[in-house]
């Protein structure tokens, strides 16, 4: 009998044992948390333990400080990231809560209220407050000097200018203005390099900027080497037939740059930060290569070369930049970047790519037409989230995003335009991401998804309210290793994805949709908005702190809401423009609907 007692005894208490290990590990306990800001987003990662089942959110609220009612963003996602193979030594994984409220004020004090909860148990509740980074503005009260090409001498007066950057930088101070005055610089450095290396403090960039007499010219390129350094209206001028590699480039990890109105022309590279860099504002430049993407054969010496290459820094602001003739437009943030309103057109390989990137990568209202490869590459990400809101990406010859690797990732009010298909290989990973309002259309009617594997929807998969064209393709969507759907309808009933996506019409729902041929060959730059009458026009679903501003009765699909400003692309010639996503009161763009090269 004590055997028997003894043996029942121990099957009660291995049974609740186990229960207590898995309600353990399904139950939330929060960890640290951290905050970070750019101009007009505020990111958050919550470390968590436990949730294993995946099943805790976090809703999120903000108000600007002072007012009395709060506004709904969307909920973090819950990130669970253990990369393939450990990242410099360490194995980076990410179990928690992480995501960003966009379209803020900048210099804007906010009041941040995180609601976390688990129906397993464990709960937190905070409120945070985090205040945006200003727009960057040049110091007031500070010298103003002038300087023209030549090599020694000068006092720097407007009568007795300095002779060269170097002799001007062996007497700058923070707070100076440097009006550069036309003519050609050449670089002083011994290594045929302008190394600007004198820098600012807080609130008092050192400026070099044109002083508007005439073009001003670097022969050479430029080295930064200082925190606080604002380069404003040169060409920097590489030579046509010479190796060129990099227009800008870094050394000791400057901080707080600005580089602004310049112009860069036939680099390999043109703006690189190879020796790191953080919080850079790189605004309304225009960047043209040394590749001839038109003309030059399809071949390994027409792939190189960077636009902007921010390699693996963080806190970037990279916006209203015009790229093209370079491999890719923009490359490489690590985390906490803002990309929007770039015009990138005329690249032989994909238009950005946060490859590598971690969380809080934001890229909106973007412009990309005409890639030889893909619009965003996804080679691979590194947990997420990302956020890609309202780009027009038409029509990369291999498909409008590479995936090879993905974590969270929001698609929103997006158009996706592929040449040969919308969506190619690798298309199961989009179950990763949460894709809502984008259009998808395939130009030459083939698949508008297409996927090589078979997996299932999971936790992490949100996809719906999206439109598909796939012309007069036999079928539109091949999904798992041999399942070949004819229309949208076959699609939903056997994956249950999409169930509120519709079909669309290209033909007859665009106001402009001019895609004339093949890339490389060109195309015009344009905005491809909707036709009223449209079946896209109020069929999305409403997405908070996204497109709270929508007219009608439901948000329209992809980036232009008619009635809607539409937004500006590329350099601009005004006074700064604030995002316009999710704004109420937004500027009108400075160009016109259709634009030619």
């Amino acid at each position: 009998m004590r055997h028997l007692f003894s043996v029942c005894l121990f099957i009660p208490l291995f049974f609740f044992f186990s229960v207590a290990v898995v309600l353990s590990a399904n139950t939330t306990v929060p960890g640290a948390f951290r905050s970070y800001t750019t101009i007009y987003s505020i990111g958050i990662e919550w470390d968590i333990v436990g949730d294993d089942d995946h099943d805790a959110m976090c809703e999120v609220h903000y108000r600007k400080q002072g007012n009395t009612i709060w506004k709904e963003a969307l909920p973090l996602y819950r990130v669970d990231y253990l990369p393939p193979s450990p990242v410099n030594g360490a194995n980076q994984h990410f179990n928690g809560f992480a995501g960003s409220i966009l379209f803020l004020e900048a210099a804007g004090t906010y009041e941040v209220r995180l609601d976390l909860a688990d129906p397993d148990g464990g709960a937190a509740s905070r409120i945070e407050t985090i205040v945006t980074r200003f727009v960057p503005v040049k110091p007031t009260g500070g010298r103003t000097l002038d300087v023209v090409p030549g090599s020694g001498g000068g006092s720097g007066s407007a009568s007795d200018p300095f002779l060269g950057i170097e002799t001007a930088q062996s007497n700058a101070q923070p707070g100076d203005i440097f009006l550069l005055h036309t003519g050609h610089y050449d670089g002083f450095d011994g290594n045929g390099e302008i190394q600007l290396n004198a820098g600012g403090v807080q609130g008092s960039h050192i400026v070099w900027q044109a002083s508007g007499d005439g073009e001003v010219v670097f022969n050479d390129p430029v080295r930064i080497a200082g925190d606080y350094i604002w380069l404003e209206g040169v060409h920097v001028k590489g030579h046509p037939g010479v190796d060129n590699e990099y227009g800008l480039r870094t050394y000791s990890a400057p901080k707080h740059v600005v580089i602004k109105k310049n112009r860069f022309t036939d680099f390999y590279s043109s703006i690189v930060l190879n020796h790191g860099g953080a919080d850079w504002y790189i605004t309304d430049n225009t960047i043209i290569g040394d590749k001839d993407v038109i003309n030059e054969p399809d071949g390994p010496s027409s792939w190189g070369g960077e636009g902007i290459e921010l390699e693996h820094t963080s806190g970037h602001t990279v916006a209203y930049n015009s790229i093209s003739r370079v491999a890719d437009g923009i490359s490489y943030p690590d985390h906490n970047c803002d990309i929007f309103g770039n015009d990138i057109f005329d690249v032989t390989d994909d238009g950005i790519e946060p490859d590598y990137g971690y969380a809080n990568i934001r890229i909106w209202e973007n412009r990309i037409s005409n890639a030889r490869h893909n619009g965003f590459s996804f080679q691979p990400m590194n947990g997420g989230p990302w956020y890609f809101i309202r780009n027009q990406v038409a029509a990369p010859l291999e498909a409008c995003l590479k995936l090879r690797q993905s974590s969270r990732v929001l698609l929103a009010h997006n158009l996706f335009i592929g040449w040969e298909g919308a969506l190619g290989y690798g298309s199961e990973r989009m179950l990763n991401f949460q894709s809502n309002n984008n259009i998808w259309i395939t130009v030459t009617d083939g698949y508008v998804w297409e996927n090589g594997e078979g997996d299932a929807a999971g936790w992490r998969t949100n996809l719906d309210y999206d439109g598909f064209d796939w012309g007069s393709s036999v079928y539109a969507f091949k999904w798992g290793s041999n399942s070949r759907y004819h229309d949208l309808q076959e699609f939903q009933a056997a994956t249950g994805l999409e169930p509120r996506g519709i079909h669309v019409n290209r033909d007859t729902c665009f106001a402009t949709f001019d895609v004339p041929a093949e890339p490389p060959a060109s195309m015009p730059l344009q905005y491809m908005t909707l036709k009223n009458g449209c079946n896209a026009v109020d069929a999305g679903t409403l997405l908070s702190n996204i497109n709270d501003q929508f007219t009608g009765s439901a948000p329209d699909l992809g980036p232009f809401e008619i009635g809607a400003p539409l937004p500006h692309y590329g350099p601009r010639s005004g006074a700064v423009i604030s995002p316009s996503t999710g704004c109420k009161s937004c500027i009108a763009p400075l160009t016109p609907l259709l634009l030619g090269h």
